[in-house]
């Protein structure tokens, strides 16, 4: 699944490095310019490399009995709003890269093919091309309906694969990382509203392990995110992402570890709902602030 990985995640990232685009004075400037783009280019796979799939988490969530909800999902009713701020867009197909995902786990083709044809929109919006192809968005249907998850990879790496290495071709490494980072929160927005929302009963607080493990999972790939953030050129969306990164990441030191911790140490600890909640209410938090106007 980490192709799905990477294709889901970049299925945003098509814009352009505006450090890339003017033309350097001297050969010096120009090696500059190289070497800082090669570490971003290495940041990246980094960052890929470490991101869950992004089905991990939904179908996790329909393993413990979660319901669908729609609370889960950015409405596609909200993309007018980015329209004025290309790095807003680039940050919310990232969010819907993860959406994608959610509905297919839950078996809703016709909303899953809606957010597949807006992404590609907001592609062309942001002034790039995206794999658009009926014959697969309908081979992309049965697959969803049968919950056959190793086709949805598929096919959505199909879709896909050809933006993401246009993208990198093309110097599009600023949109890429804010697309990495709204699939990231996302994810974990899932998870935790999940987690907060969920009856909290003894026999739930079992059952619902395997999605905390998840979110502990992720502090390297949250820590790979803001390094990449750090070394693409700053702007006020970028510093505002490293901020409220860097706050969750405080948290992953402090009250998450000191939970794995007891998940190791103690087999009798119970995960209840207050033990999660500073980390709830900070993901809460930036992913409204993501998907907010």
């Amino acid at each position: 699944m980490k192709s799905l990985t990477k294709v889901l995640t970049l299925i945003a990232c098509i814009s352009f490095l505006a450090s890339c685009t003017t033309p350097s004075s001297t050969g010096e400037e120009k090696s500059k310019e190289q070497l800082a783009e090669e570490k971003t280019i290495h940041d990246l796979e980094k960052l890929m490399e470490d991101l869950p799939p992004p089905s991990l988490v939904p179908f996790t969530l329909k393993s413990v009995g979660a319901g669908f909800d729609k609370q889960h999902i950015n409405s596609l009713e909200n993309i007018d709003n980015y329209r004025s701020n290309r790095d807003k867009m680039a940050l919310n197909m990232g969010v819907y890269a993860s959406d994608i995902s959610y509905l297919a786990a839950y078996g809703h083709e016709e909303d899953c093919i809606d957010y597949l044809k807006a992404s590609h929109e907001m592609a062309e919006f942001l002034g790039d091309s995206a794999i658009y192809n009926e014959d697969d968005l309908n081979e992309f249907r049965g697959h969803i309906a049968s919950q056959n998850e190793e086709e949805i990879s598929r096919i959505l790496g199909k879709l896909f694969l050809e933006t993401s290495v246009k993208m990198e071709e093309d110097h599009h490494l600023t949109m890429a990382g804010l697309a990495l980072t709204g699939s990231f929160v996302e994810g974990l927005y899932q998870a935790v509203i999940t987690l907060e929302t969920f009856p909290d009963t003894p026999e739930n607080q079992k059952l619902l392990e395997p999605l905390v493990k998840i979110v502990l999972g992720e502090e390297e790939a949250l820590l790979d995110i803001i390094q990449v953030l750090d070394d693409l050129p700053f702007d006020d969306t970028i510093a505002d992402m490293i901020t409220e990164l860097s706050i969750l990441d405080r948290l992953y030191k402090g009250d998450l570890q000191e939970i794995e911790e007891k998940m190791q140490s103690d087999p009798n600890f119970i995960l209840t709902r207050d033990v999660m909640r500073d980390i709830t209410l900070e993901v809460k938090r930036i992913r409204e602030r993501i998907t907010g106007e």
